[in-house]
């Protein structure tokens, strides 16, 4: 079961996770983070920040070495409970579109994203960052 809500210093580890794999990113004390672990170590690792009506997923990243081994699915599954009631973004490298369309998210086109999204979406765009904008959207009752 993944962790959630780490401690200072489980932040910290959450961080030196993400230097060592490559991720650029970092979380925050204010990110709801979940991660898996292996002997101690932690192999794969998300979290989430408050978006305009809803969540935003970041930096769901695995250990370089456990790659193609289901670890993000398994994550998100582990965590779908969390982010499956209300809209959830995320910025996804342009190779792994057929991974979170295979979760339910879907892309997004300039005329559904919300304003705040779709500047940060051009931000990563102008850096060079090939990302797409998805969403889950909640089955509406």
């Amino acid at each position: 079961m993944p962790n959630i809500q780490p401690a200072p210093e489980q932040l910290y580890q959450l961080n030196r996770f993400y230097r060592r794999n490559g991720h650029k990113g970092k979380a925050k004390p204010s990110d709801t983070a979940f991660w898996l672990e292996q002997q101690g170590e932690i192999i794969a690792g998300v979290r989430f920040s408050a978006a305009e009506n809803g969540v935003l997923l970041r930096g769901l990243w695995v250990a370089t070495e456990k790659r193609r081994q289901g670890l993000g699915s398994q994550l998100l599954r582990d965590t779908r409970t969390f982010w499956q009631h209300s809209t959830c973004y995320c910025f996804p490298y342009n190779h792994l579109e057929a991974f979170y369309t295979h979760h339910g998210f879907k892309r997004l086109d300039e005329s559904t994203t919300p304003a705040p999204l779709d500047q940060q979406l051009e931000r990563y765009l102008r850096r060079g960052e090939k990302v797409i904008l998805m969403a889950y959207q909640p089955p509406c009752d």
